[in-house]
């Protein structure tokens, strides 16, 4: 305040004054100039710790539309145990790629939280593998062995959301000798019905 009124008393007497007599004033003027403590400044001030809860809400990629597949006549599927049709309600990859995500699926036969295998990227999106239906019987160490299986194929970004539709593969398999023979498969074709 004290300042100001000096500046305001000298700025009124300098139209009367020559510049001489007002470079005079200037020097012996009388400036006060405050030094702050920048860090005792911040360190009075009180900051509140970030709330976890509060943080931004994670973005819902469940993908929620109805895919049904259906299969033909097929003994050894029909053996195997593995359903003529079945439909998807939702699906949605638990995490991204970097925290070992699953894949939650329901519909009306096949639901759970299965494993994902992730494939390397490729034009920055990945695909992910999810065995939805696995059937093995017991299988004796060097005999003969079947199995059967339905994967379910998701293509994904990086943060786990999917692309595309879903689209799946079905296999039955047969060794002769599961210590030294390979395993046979035929595909077991399952088209998308249009719902």
């Amino acid at each position: 305040m004290k300042s100001a009124l000096s500046l305001v008393m000298l700025l009124a007497c300098a139209s009367a004054l020559s510049a001489g007599d007002l470079e005079s004033i200037k020097r012996t003027a009388a400036f006060e100039n405050y030094a702050i403590d920048v860090k005792a400044a911040i360190g009075s001030v009180s900051v509140p710790a970030p709330n976890p809860a509060a943080t931004w809400p994670k973005e819902d990629f469940t993908l929620r539309r109805d895919f049904c597949w259906t299969r033909g006549k097929d003994a050894n599927a029909d053996r195997m145990g593995m359903t003529y049709s079945f439909c998807i309600n939702s699906l949605e990859v638990t995490a991204s790629i970097h925290e070992n995500p699953g894949l939650n699926l329901k519909g009306d036969v096949i639901s759970g939280l299965f494993d994902l295998k992730i494939s390397p990227p490729g034009d920055g999106l990945y695909r992910a593998t999810a065995v939805i239906f696995k059937r093995e019987p017991m299988i004796q160490v060097c005999a003969p062995a079947e199995a059967a299986y339905i994967e379910l194929n998701l293509l994904i970004d990086e943060r786990g959301k999917i692309v595309a539709d879903p689209e799946t593969e079905a296999f039955y398999g047969t060794t002769e000798n599961t210590c030294g023979s390979q395993w046979n498969y035929t595909e077991i074709k399952y088209v998308l019905k249009r719902v």
